[in-house]
C-alpha cells in the first residue's frame, strides 16, 4: 500500500514539473531573419457621404491594415448615441 501511494505522489510531482518546465522553454530564434518592421499612420473620417468606406479602400490599396477604431465623435440624439466620426490607425510593414 505504501508502495503505490509513493508511486502516486512521484507522479503528481512529475506531471507538475513538466507543465512548469513547458512554460519555462524559449522558442528558437529564427537565424538569419529580423522581426518585421511597420510603420503607422492614424486619421480621424467622417462617417457622411460614404466617405469613410472609401478611406478604407484607399488605405487597403495602399498596403495598409486596420488595427484599431474608435470613436472620435459622439453625440446624443432621440436618446441614442450618434457617432459622426472614427479615428483609424493602421500599420503596413517597411521595405
Amino acid at each position: 500500500m505504501k508502495h503505490n501511494g509513493i508511486i502516486a505522489i512521484v507522479f503528481v510531482v512529475g506531471c507538475a514539473t513538466g507543465g512548469v518546465a513547458a512554460q519555462l522553454v524559449v522558442p528558437p530564434v529564427r537565424a538569419g531573419t529580423s522581426p518585421t518592421r511597420w510603420e503607422y499612420q492614424c486619421l480621424t473620417v467622417g462617417t457622411e457621404g460614404g466617405r469613410f468606406t472609401s478611406t478604407l479602400n484607399q488605405l487597403g490599396a495602399q498596403g495598409w491594415e486596420l488595427v484599431s477604431m474608435a470613436p472620435a465623435e459622439a453625440g446624443t440624439a432621440f436618446g441614442a448615441t450618434t457617432v459622426g466620426a472614427y479615428t483609424l490607425c493602421a500599420k503596413r510593414a517597411l521595405p
